[in-house]
């Protein structure tokens, strides 16, 4: 979750620019501020008597809070809070920020008070720290803890240091998971998105590897979809994410492994903003979109296919499942009803992006019930979206941001002890 950061930098530097080691107190300020925060920690350890510079003792911990090293970072913020007493009141909110990580949210609630009563004004400051409680309310209210599943961290032969997102387990069984890896190129040092396979042994998941030559390039390439009968694969490619469009896949009947690519027939506009489409529902198409007419944000649609290959004009899920957040990444499970999707609405969320589910009502096609968290471990404080339920029916997969991950965000597996109904 990352709204948060504007006005904390706002805050932080400031005060860092006017202290002594000018020159690598300001080295750490542009390499916090470009979020190289491993740079930020090892150029500021090397700052004599660091012990005795408040700023620079805060902005390590905060470093060390990003870089995940919450054992580091909450001893130094509680060792500067000792100190200083009340003079650095940002303390709390990373304190409450480490501790809302680790779901000890009675902990987290106490440290975002304390902070939430330092502010003055009515700023967006307050709103953020505002729904930072909800968050935690929400934790400890509902106790979304549930035995119905183990969630697991797929490991560091599929996770990395760079950005895995996207799970699409394949359609036909086969123990493959298609996904994306983001990673900067080391010779020329721009980010490169491609779509990796992983296959499931004996052994566990292997390392991921290119999906195919004729489709991974120069533009960015996100998996979008699989086709039930695993023959298409849906993609995005372009410059940036409103500068591109869909595209589908198939192997030529002749097996030589060579690609047609074609439009991806579905009358989706990136320019529009639509973006994170789900199209293996049989009746319909969904995705977010941030098109005039909705209730705020990203909101969730729904486009009926018709007879022929034509769709419906795309209709607004309403406001039971849309609001003034963000809604992304719907996946409708087998029975066509139940629709999963993600959201950073307070009101649903123990922090960042949760995996909610909503059902469509029996007879109707768009209305929905009111969303509910999927619970946790499947959530997490941290940002949870792209959530997928494999066929086999017990199975499901996400990307997370969370902070027992290894990198930025990491892909994560989840078991669940029952067959889900939805999905039989």
């Amino acid at each position: 979750m990352k709204q948060w950061l504007p006005f904390l930098l706002v805050l932080i530097f400031p005060l860092l620019l006017t202290g002594q080691r000018k020159e690598k107190l300001d080295r750490a300020n542009r390499e916090f501020a470009t979020g190289d925060y491993p740079g930020a920690i090892r150029t500021l350890q090397t700052v004599k008597g660091l012990e005795g510079d408040a700023e620079a003792s805060l902005l390590l911990s905060v470093s060390q809070f990003h870089a995940n090293d919450l054992l580091a970072a909450e001893a130094g913020l509680l060792s500067l809070a000792e100190r200083e007493k009340d003079n650095y009141p940002l303390v709390w909110f990373y304190l409450g920020r480490i501790y809302h990580t680790q779901h000890r949210f009675v902990r987290a609630a106490t440290e975002y008070k304390r902070y939430l009563r330092s502010l003055s004004g009515d700023g967006p400051e307050r709103k953020t720290v505002v729904n930072l409680l909800r968050n935690v309310d929400n934790g400890i209210r509902a106790g979304f803890v549930t035995d119905e599943m183990v969630a697991e961290n797929m490991g560091p032969r599929v996770n990395s240091e760079h950005d895995e997102f996207g799970p699409v387990p394949s359609p036909l069984g086969s123990g493959r998971l298609y996904f994306n890896l983001v990673r900067p190129e080391i010779s020329t040092g721009r980010v490169q998105s491609d779509i990796v396979v992983s296959t499931n042994t004996s052994s566990g998941w292997g390392t991921p590897v290119s999906l195919n030559p004729f489709i991974n390039s120069s533009s960015q390439e996100s998996l979008v979809d699989i086709s039930l009968d695993g023959q298409k694969l849906f993609y995005y490619r372009g410059q940036s994410a409103t500068e591109g469009r869909f595209l589908v896949d198939t192997f030529r009947a002749t097996g030589n492994n060579e690609m047609v690519t074609l439009d991806a027939g579905v009358p989706l506009y990136p320019y529009q903003g639509d973006v994170t489409p789900y199209l293996g529902a049989a009746d319909a198409v969904y995705f977010a979109s941030t098109r005039p007419g909705g209730y705020g944000g990203l909101d969730l649609y729904r486009m009926q296919r018709l007879p022929g290959g034509a769709f419906a004009p795309p209709q607004n899920l309403g406001p039971n499942v849309n609001g003034p957040y963000d809604e992304i990444c719907p996946f409708v499970a087998r029975d066509g009803r139940t629709l999963y999707f993600s959201t950073n609405d307070p009101a649903h969320s123990v922090g960042g992006f949760d995996v909610v589910r909503t059902f469509r009502v029996v007879g109707t096609e768009n209305q929905f019930t009111l969303p509910e968290n999927a619970g946790m471990p499947l959530n997490s404080a941290g940002d949870d979206t792209h959530f997928r339920l494999a066929n086999d029916t017990f199975t499901g997969f996400l990307a997370s941001d969370r902070k027992d991950g290894l990198g930025k965000r990491d892909l994560y597996i989840i078991y669940y002890v029952e067959p889900r109904e939805e999905m039989q």
